[in-house]
């Protein structure tokens, strides 16, 4: 049994400095791939508990979290994903939580994810919004990692996004590498990589802005979805 406790406790700061101070208390917030709640340790008393929702698909951090925050709202989500959950449901959609959101935060969630399966959870997760509502998650961008150099890609060599799987690039790949589509191997680090261009291309109208904070990843914003 693959089990990920996370121990991360910076989520807070990261999204309070590049979403410039947002109203937290009094918001309807769901921490899309929450783990544990380490998002509510440096929050402290900026966020109300009661307003804060989990969603994660380790069910043994959904079981701490909710331990550690008994007012807050942690909910297992039975998703397939090679690393985190291999016995789960492939495709399964997001939850409907029976509540709309002010604000969702996804860290670290589509850097383990095939773009496609990224495009589709983004618009099911936009479509959870209040109307003046955002969602914001995280990306990793391969030159601000130095990916290319890691990996020895030829000088001049450039791409638009890539998957990393156990330590072997995949430049651009369809659906052989999609998690939708192939099982993959328990435990396996399966890690995407989107340019800042590409990523802007992906979601028009995001805001996407680089790391803060010492933290190594990039952040895209989109408002919600269109009614």
């Amino acid at each position: 049994m693959i089990t990920h406790i996370s121990e991360r406790q910076t989520q807070f700061s990261y999204f309070d400095q590049l979403l410039e101070g947002p109203v937290w208390n009094g918001s309807k917030i769901l921490d899309f791939g929450g783990n544990v709640g380490g998002f509510l340790v440096s929050a402290g008393n900026q966020v109300d508990h009661n307003d804060y929702s989990c969603l994660d698909v380790t069910e043994a951090a959904i079981e701490q979290g909710r331990l550690n925050f008994p007012r807050a709202h942690f909910v297992f989500y039975n998703r397939y994903s090679s690393y985190f959950n291999p016995n789960g449901i492939r495709n399964l959609p997001v939850p409907d939580l029976g509540v709309k959101f002010d604000i969702i935060l996804a860290f670290s969630v589509f850097t383990h994810t095939h773009r496609s399966e990224m495009i589709e959870l983004v618009e099911q997760l936009r479509g959870m919004l209040v109307p003046q509502g955002f969602l914001a998650f995280t990306f990793f961008d391969p030159r601000y990692n130095n990916l290319w150099a890691d990996c020895n890609l030829p000088s001049g060599a450039d791409t638009d996004w890539c998957v990393v799987v156990d330590g072997e690039l995949y430049l651009e790949p369809g659906h052989e590498l999609s998690q939708q589509e192939r099982c993959g191997k328990p435990g396996e680090s399966y890690c995407s990589y989107y340019t800042e261009e590409y990523m802007a291309s992906l979601f028009p109208g995001a805001t996407v802005l680089p790391p803060v904070n010492s933290e190594s990843q990039h952040v895209c914003i989109l408002k919600g979805a269109a009614p």
